[in-house]
């Protein structure tokens, strides 16, 4: 053999290594086990996650934090989720929700998260834009139920409250609220709605939502014990409903955020300077906002508190589209992310 193919041939074996080599490393990261730091403090738990690992879209339970993480090995290039994990809140162990794993080099993987103590949603994602959304029930670790979307009818906007999902789904041309209860498995069509512009929200015992064809400024709430529904007429052009009881709701109006009272028909002035556009809420009367978080109990009874906003300025994302059910959100720390569960009782209120 001449000199010059004995070089290919050891370029040839150096690339086959060192391909080999990539290989094992990739398998090596990509089954790597997953874990977090727990860090509990006074009056919060830190749970610290390794160097390039980050979190986002949460559902917290007593025992368990459900998150997709984004980590070399466990996203692509669409920078898309490949499994929904489990943080075990004692431990800080990370384990893959069975059924949620996805091929780690295809072009599908989980986009969202949502749920509640019982059960886990998630939305699974292909690359031609198809979606299935699909109910795990927790306590007995097996898939409960699948939705398929298409471009032609699509589900979208999915809650979990009790034991019923509530979604949208739309054609095109109308859109539908609709539930479906996880025990008895009866579906149930709710409302009748405009195709594009609504979203739905709750407080403790209502689903808020707009239906566009009556016109921009009015809402509709349907009660979840009884069945019933009121229309309320805001008077003006909103976006973004926020529940903070069974009759008050806040909504985004221009740059101002505002609080509306259903028994009383009237809305007041929140925040001129805060829309709450990205705010969360528990329904409850807690609304928190990237800029201020606010306890109120009637239109007149509203705090304020800006720990959060100071403490992790520009740096705290509650990553779900829910009501929350805690104080949890993600925080960017150097070269690595920190989940943080913080208690009600650390923020400190104050009058306006």
């Amino acid at each position: 053999m001449d000199a010059k193919k004995k070089r290919v041939v050891v370029v040839i074996v150096v690339l086959l290594v060192l391909g080999v080599a990539f290989a094992i490393n990739k398998v090596v990261k990509a089954n790597k086990e997953l874990r977090v730091q727990v860090v509990n403090e006074k009056d919060r738990t830190r749970f610290i996650g390794e160097d390039g690992v980050g979190f986002y879209s949460m559902v917290d339970t007593r025992d368990t934090i459900y998150t997709l993480v984004d980590t070399e090995g466990d996203t692509d290039s669409y920078n898309i989720a490949k499994a929904v994990y489990g943080i075990d809140k004692k431990t800080g162990k990370m384990e893959m929700v069975p059924g949620s794993s996805k091929m780690k080099f295809g072009m599908d993987g989980i986009d969202s998260t949502f749920g509640n103590e019982d059960y886990l949603g998630w939305v699974e994602a292909d690359a031609d834009g198809a979606t299935r959304t699909v109910i795990y029930d927790i306590e007995q670790e097996k898939i409960l139920k699948k939705w398929k979307g298409s471009d032609a009818h699509s589900f979208f906007d999915f809650h979990v409250i009790g034991h019923r999902v509530y979604w949208l789904e739309s054609n095109g041309k109308t859109g539908l609220v609709m539930s479906y209860d996880l025990k008895t498995a009866e579906e149930e069509q709710l409302d009748e709605v405009g195709a594009d512009g609504t979203v739905l929200a709750f407080s403790e015992h209502k689903m808020w939502y707009r239906d566009i064809r009556r016109g921009s400024g009015h809402l509709k709430c349907y009660d979840l014990r009884s069945g019933n529904y009121e229309i309320h007429d805001l008077g003006v052009d909103y976006s973004d409903l926020k529940p903070v009881g069974d009759n008050l709701v806040a909504y985004s109006k221009g740059n101002g955020l505002y609080l509306y009272d259903t028994k009383l028909q009237k809305s007041v002035l929140l925040n001129g300077e805060d829309n709450g556009i990205k705010a969360n809420y528990d329904g409850k009367g807690l609304i928190v906002t990237d800029q201020m978080s606010y306890k109120i109990e009637h239109l007149d009874g509203i705090r304020y508190s800006n720990m959060i906003e100071s403490e992790y300025p520009d740096n705290h994302l509650f990553s779900t589209a829910e009501r929350i059910r805690s104080l949890l959100f993600v925080t960017n720390v150097g070269e690595h992310e920190e989940i943080i569960s913080m208690s009600q009782d650390a923020l400190r209120w104050l009058d306006k």
